[in-house]
């Protein structure tokens, strides 16, 4: 009995001490992933699912810690097969706020939108090259909070932004990169 419950706290020691690290430095990676580094280096990822040029996996059986708090069913992002982002779906309001109080306490006050439409609010902390993102939907009471490595973020961003402009009605013939025509001025 001895044995198992030092084990247990070895177990937890360790995933906190994984967690800290982790977030400690995020200039570098996160949860002991360094950014833009393939999917094939690290162990025991599974595919999720794959969207255009980014695949999700997680690692089923590892549970992080971040500031004592556990962290089941984190998802990882990579883009063109390099990472990018951390994606972690929170399930109480307490978490919520926990989270909230702790990265405010570790980056400062954040930036915080609401919108109206989306019934969505986000928190948003910027740290040098990496942007966190702690969310809360107030209609389907979803929360999430992410790590996005900018230089990779920005450019899942610019992707995505172009397949929605090619999908889009255009009202006038104006393609990216060129200069229209000028259009005389019609007088009523």
């Amino acid at each position: 009995m001895k044995t198992l419950f030092t084990g247990g706290c070895l177990l937890v020691a360790i995933c906190f001490a994984i967690g800290v690290a982790g977030a400690a430095d995020l200039q570098t990676g996160f949860l002991g992933i360094q950014w833009e580094s393939p999917a094939a280096h690290q162990k025991g990822l599974t595919r999720l699912y794959e969207k255009g040029n980014v695949t999700f996996y997680t690692q089923p059986n590892i549970v992080h810690t971040i500031n004592e708090i556990p962290v089941p069913n984190v998802v990882y992002g990579f883009y063109e097969d390099r990472f990018f982002a951390v994606y972690i779906n929170l399930d109480s309001e307490d978490v919520f706020g926990e989270f909230r109080n702790y990265l405010t306490s570790q980056y400062g006050n954040p930036a915080k939108t609401l919108s109206m439409k989306t019934g969505e609010t986000v928190y948003k902390w910027n740290q040098g090259k990496v942007k966190i993102k702690l969310k809360t939907n107030e209609e389907s009471y979803r929360m999430k909070l992410g790590f996005y490595y900018v230089p990779l973020s920005q450019k899942v961003n610019e992707e995505q932004m172009e397949k929605n402009h090619s999908r889009s009605l255009q009202v006038f013939p104006i393609k990216k990169d060129e200069k229209p025509e000028i259009v005389p001025l019609l007088r009523f």
